[in-house]
């Protein structure tokens, strides 16, 4: 009896760790880190290829995705309400990454066909050898990350948003848009000879 209740255990455990994979935030406010350069980006598409270092002073939406995954399907709706909130928001910008899962994913027409099908019209950064996934140390199809104004990442998201993670990362948004920029730096002195 014991060897079956520490099993059911186990596997209570596993599909608790499931579950919470399928929808994880960090609330706990981790120290932020500096968001990882975009790397390796096969093609770019809906904007002219894209620097994290030149986004100082946005606020910039991370998301990996890919088209044949029904959870990243589910987080459209949300791109959607992003990218028309923040349409006309100079400081704000949405890079999706598109990283496959298989091969066929990696079709660049078969993407754009899904982008236009579904009305996602924010910057993509074509993934398919999977390098900005390192780089970013991504795990999940979907995963959100947001990156504040200096460049640092300050929250993300692992599976599908819901309603409830939607409400909370706009709100989130909002409030780093509401941050001020950060300050220029100036360039370093130089030494009279």
């Amino acid at each position: 009896m014991t060897a079956l209740r520490t099993v059911g255990v186990a596997l209570l455990a596993l599909g608790l760790g499931v579950c919470t994979a399928a929808g994880r935030s960090d609330d706990e406010k981790p120290k932020p880190v500096p968001a990882p350069e975009f790397t390796g980006v096969s093609e770019w598409l809906n904007a002219k290829p894209l620097k994290m270092a030149d986004q100082k002073g946005k606020v910039v939406v991370v998301h990996f995705w890919t088209n044949g995954c029904v959870n990243c399907v589910n987080n459209y709706p949300h791109y959607r309400a992003w990218q028309d909130k923040y349409k006309d928001a100079k400081d704000f910008l949405m890079v999706g990454v598109h990283t496959p899962e298989f091969d066929a994913e990696k079709d660049v027409a078969r993407i754009k066909e899904r982008m236009t099908k579904h009305k996602l019209t924010f910057a993509v950064a074509v993934d398919n050898d999977g390098a900005n996934w390192k780089a970013w140390g991504n795990r999940y199809w979907p995963c959100v990350y947001v990156v504040d104004k200096t460049g640092h990442v300050r929250n993300h998201w692992e599976g599908e948003l819901g309603d409830d993670g939607a409400k909370k990362f706009t709100a989130r948004i909002d409030e780093l848009l509401a941050e001020p920029a950060p300050k220029a730096e100036s360039p370093p002195a130089v030494a009279a000879p």
